[in-house]
């Protein structure tokens, strides 16, 4: 009898610490997961702004504590291109706003499709607690926290990221 209760206090044990390290193991999965999806948020913003406001657009329209130009929200970014008109010799002005909707958790680029007033909206990145743009003489930082949370709410993961892109 007393050989039957050692046996079963030993597989007690056993079971108890696999159970321990499984748990533990799914936690970290879950870490990893989670860090992973924020990288890719995070990869997703940086190649994002970088080639909207480097490449494509060529005057800082609008940021705070910009005197040449409208001043915006310390949340938004907005963006104007001379582009040809169509069927004249000229210019006409396109505009394009980055900017952070708290409500969905997105920063997102805003630009006008046509000249009947159609706007189009891509998500630059997803996840986002916060968002803020600095413009410093040819440069444009801005700062990011990215947050991950478990379907059921709670908070598993915060990163935060800052970045610089060259405006001409």
């Amino acid at each position: 009898m007393a050989e039957i209760l050692a046996a079963l206090a030993v597989s007690t044990i056993v079971l108890a610490t696999v159970s321990m390290i499984a748990s533990l193991s799914l936690k970290t999965s879950g870490k990893v997961n989670a860090s992973l999806s924020l990288d890719e948020e995070i990869t997703k913003l940086h190649t994002s702004i970088r080639s909207i406001v480097s490449r494509q657009w060529t005057l800082l329209a609008g940021a705070p504590n910009v005197s040449d130009g409208v001043e915006g929200a310390k949340q938004a970014i907005v963006l104007s291109h001379s582009i040809p008109e169509k069927n004249v010799l000229g210019w006409e002005t396109a505009l394009s706003t980055i900017t952070y909707i708290s409500s969905q958790k997105q920063i997102v680029h805003i630009f006008d499709t046509d000249e009947n007033g159609g706007i189009s909206t891509s998500i630059l990145a997803s996840s986002v607690d916060d968002f803020s743009v600095e413009p410093i003489e040819n440069y444009l930082k801005y700062d990011a926290t990215f947050t991950y949370y478990s379907p059921s709410g709670v908070l598993i993961l915060r990163k935060r990221a800052q970045g610089a892109v060259k405006f001409y």
